[in-house]
C-alpha cells in the first residue's frame, strides 16, 4: 500500500510519524527493507531532504537502520528503547544512576513479568525461549556466549509477557548493565543461570505464576551479587575470583 501524499507543514516529523505507525503496526516487519529516498519522497511528495531529515529522526528514535554500500538501505528496526537507553546513559554519566538501582528497578519489573508470561505466553513464546536456551547448551563452555544469551532470554520474557512497555524497559536496562557496568562472566555461574533459566521457562510452560516469580527473583538477585564482588560501593573495581572459566570484567565507568 502507498503513502499517502501530505498536505501539511513540518514534513520530516509527518514522514517519518507515517513510517513509525507502519512499524508499530507490524506492516513494516523487522529488518524489511523499506523505499529508497528518492521513491519515499515521490510517494510523499515531498523533497529528497525532507526524507532525508525524517530517516534521521526515525533512526534516533530506533525505528530504522541506515546501512551504506552496495548491499546497504533503510531497513525497519525495533529498537524502540533507543532514547530511553540514551537518556539513562546520560544519567550514569552524571552520577546520578549506579548499578545497583538498575538491578533495584529488575527486581521490580522481572519477577513480574515471568509470571505474566506464564499466565500469558503463547506457544511460539515458550518455542523462541526454549531455542536460546538449546543454544545456550551447545556452548556451555562460552562465558561470553551464555552472557549475551542471558540477556536476550530475559529480553524475550518480557515480549512473551504480553506487556510492550516492559519489554521496552528491559531492552533499555540490559544494554544499560552491558554498556556501562561490570557484568560476571565466571563460567559456572553461567551455566547456573542456564539451569535456573530452564525452571523458570517449564514453569511458565506449566503455567504456574509463582513459581515462575520467585525464580525469577532468585535469578537477579545472584546476578547482582556476583555483580557486586567486583564493583564496590564507591563503583571502583573489587578483586574478581581467581579459577578456571573466570574472565575479569572490562573496568566500570566512573559513576560518581
Amino acid at each position: 500500500m502507498p503513502f499517502k501524499p501530505l498536505d501539511k507543514k513540518r514534513f520530516p516529523e509527518l514522514v517519518a510519524h507515517e513510517i513509525e505507525t507502519r512499524i508499530l503496526n507490524n506492516d513494516l516487519q523487522m529488518g524489511q527493507r523499506l523505499l529508497s529516498e528518492v521513491d519515499l519522497a515521490r510517494e510523499f511528495q515531498v523533497s529528497r531532504s525532507v526524507v532525508r531529515e525524517a530517516m534521521r529522526l526515525l533512526e534516533g528514535r530506533g525505528f530504522v537502520t541506515i546501512k551504506r554500500g552496495p548491499k546497504g538501505g533503510i531497513f525497519a528496526n525495533n529498537g524502540y528503547h533507543k532514547p530511553l537507553s540514551e537518556a539513562l546513559g546520560r544519567l550514569v554519566d552524571s552520577g546520578k544512576v549506579k548499578g545497583e538501582h538498575v538491578f533495584d528497578i529488575r527486581l521490580l519489573i522481572e519477577p513480574y513479568a515471568a509470571a505474566e508470561a506464564a499466565r500469558v505466553a503463547a506457544e511460539d513464546d515458550i518455542e523462541e525461549l526454549q531455542t536460546l536456551l538449546d543454544l545456550s547448551g551447545e556452548h556451555r563452555d562460552d562465558a561470553d556466549f551464555l552472557q549475551r544469551i542471558r540477556g536476550k532470554f530475559h529480553i524475550r520474557l518480557a515480549r512473551a509477557s504480553g506487556n510492550p512497555v516492559l519489554l521496552i524497559l528491559m531492552n533499555a536496562l540490559i544494554e544499560l548493565l552491558r554498556k556501562y557496568f561490570s557484568d560476571f562472566k565466571e563460567l559456572d555461574l553461567e551455566i547456573k543461570a542456564v539451569e535456573t533459566h530452564q525452571k523458570i521457562l517449564d514453569a511458565i510452560r506449566a503455567k504456574n505464576p509463582d513459581e515462575a516469580r520467585d525464580l525469577m527473583q532468585a535469578d537477579i538477585l545472584e546476578i547482582k551479587k556476583h555483580v557486586e564482588k567486583w564493583v564496590g560501593p564507591d563503583g571502583r573495581d573489587a578483586a574478581p575470583p581467581q579459577g578456571p572459566g573466570i574472565a575479569r570484567p572490562p573496568q566500570p565507568q566512573k559513576t560518581s
